[in-house]
């Protein structure tokens, strides 16, 4: 079984197109998005409406969540006081031009997703899909960060794969159980992001999970396995959609830098 896993488009149209058709191509069971379709570019009803049309389950990221709820201010990251008066001017400019329809889509997105994928172990393997942590769309769950955090996070969902957005950073940890005998594992994984990537790579980035359900998936560690794909795209459109709009140009040298 194959699952693909899209997230953090930011309104980059360009990015996601390619993606998607790059994903077409692999031939997925199914096809999931973690969240953050809009803001700091310029294509976000764009997006939405892809994502509408496609029929693709996603659920809520905290910027579908300010701009669905119409908040003109939220919380979001930001590493300097002008970064943070961008981040609000984008906000606005989002709210000016997303269609009342597809703000009030983004606004009923679910918080979260659980799926039940049976395979030859018993229980059904259950994988949880959030933007930020299980515990808060906000959340950021790093890609450098203590065992005993993300093993934190695994508890508090209750699965055995966690899989989250919010990042902008691809991976995939897996651990053991502790005193239990079979050994189980249990997983927690990010797609990185489709529209603006921070892990020094501007290529989209998503993620095919590929679970091979004729072995137990709990037990058997190699039965569920990643792989990560790095798309090209037409940055310059992008980059250029930015320039020419009221957007800060911040964002578009963002996508250069992979920041």
């Amino acid at each position: 079984m194959k699952i693909a896993f899209i997230s953090d488009i930011h309104g980059n149209l360009p990015a996601l197109e390619d993606v998607l058709n790059g994903i077409d191509s692999q031939h997925p069971d199914a096809l999931y998005c973690l969240g953050d379709l809009v803001n700091q570019n310029i294509w976000n009803n764009e997006v939405v409406e892809i994502i509408r049309h496609r029929n693709i389950p996603t659920v809520r990221g905290n910027h579908d969540d300010g701009i669905g709820f119409g908040k003109s201010v939220f919380k979001f990251s930001y590493t300097l006081p002008e970064v943070r008066q961008w981040g609000i001017e984008a906000i606005a400019y989002t709210l000016r031009t997303i269609k009342p329809e597809n703000a009030s889509f983004l606004g009923h997105l679910p918080l979260f997703l659980r799926l039940e994928i049976p395979h030859a172990g018993d229980p059904p393997f259950t994988i949880l899909l959030v933007h930020g942590s299980p515990r808060s769309l906000n959340d950021t769950i790093l890609r450098h960060m203590l065992k005993r955090d993300y093993l934190h996070f695994l508890d508090l969902a209750q699965t055995d794969a966690l899989i989250c957005g919010q990042a902008h950073t691809p991976y995939h940890f897996t651990y053991p159980s502790e005193g239990t005998t079979p050994v189980t594992y249990r997983h927690l994984l990010n797609p990185g992001s489709v529209g603006q990537p921070k892990d020094g790579d501007w290529r989209a980035c998503h993620l095919l999970l590929h679970l091979d359900t004729s072995r137990d998936l709990r037990t058997d560690r190699d039965a569920v396995r990643s792989d990560f794909y790095r798309t090209p795209y037409d940055i310059d459109k992008a980059v250029k959609g930015i320039r020419h709009s009221e957007l800060s140009t911040y964002f578009g040298g963002c996508l250069l830098m992979g920041q």
